[in-house]
């Protein structure tokens, strides 16, 4: 049963995916990035990444006007979606390199600390580096300058985001499900990431409130 519901699941949020590499070029974001970010946000979020779509994150008809701004709760759902786009592009890469490679290398007895070491370093840099581009469109500040704020602003974010995303693995792994099958090369793991993803989004929400309240993180 678990199985099915992963299969079905992984294979709605890849059709959505899909569409979105497509409608976001009908509508498109005024920030370039987020032509990236929507369809990697649908990889791991599926419907409830198109709640958030469809409800506010969508560009309106005719494009949206600079001056335009979302009421603060939906500004830092959208913000969280940066995050979130860069660590569902690391866990993809890593945990299918790693196991499709054999690498990897134990931490505290187990190796699934180890791959999230990995995971999470590169998830920063993805983070970092999707942060930038949102950042560069939108200061006359220097480049350097824009990186070390897109390091900080993804590093407090990404850090609460993996606090709910490893924390739900965690639980999956050790409590709910015999080890063996929290394995990439097993639906219900990619169902569980996509679980985790959503815990992430959630522990990472309150950091981005703070972050955009401070106008540390740009309000979308």
């Amino acid at each position: 049963m678990l199985n099915s519901i992963a299969i079905v699941n992984i294979a709605l949020s890849v059709v959505l995916a899909l569409w979105a590499l497509v409608d976001v070029n009908r509508h498109p974001p005024l920030m370039k990035v987020m032509r990236w970010v929507w369809p990697l946000t649908f990889l791991w979020g599926g419907i409830f990444a198109l709640a958030i779509y469809l409800g506010f994150g969508r560009t309106p008809a005719g494009g949206a006007r600079e001056e335009e701004k979302h009421p603060l709760w939906q500004s830092v759902a959208l913000g969280v979606t940066h995050c979130g786009a860069g660590c569902s592009l690391a866990d993809m890469l890593v945990e299918v390199g790693m196991f499709v490679f054999g690498l990897g290398f134990v931490v505290l007895g187990h190796k699934v600390f180890g791959n999230w070491i990995v995971d999470y370093v590169f998830a920063l840099i993805f983070g970092v580096i999707f942060q930038y581009a949102a950042k560069v469109a939108m200061s006359d500040d220097p480049k350097p300058t824009i990186w070390w704020q897109a390091f900080k602003t993804d590093f407090w974010s990404l850090t609460f985001w993996q606090i709910g995303m490893y924390g739900w693995m965690a639980i999956s792994i050790f409590v709910l499900f015999d080890a063996s099958r929290m394995q990439p090369d097993h639906w219900a793991f990619w169902l569980m990431m996509q679980v985790a993803m959503v815990a992430g989004f959630i522990t990472a929400y309150p950091i981005n409130w703070v972050l955009i309240s401070k106008g540390i993180k740009e309000r979308m």
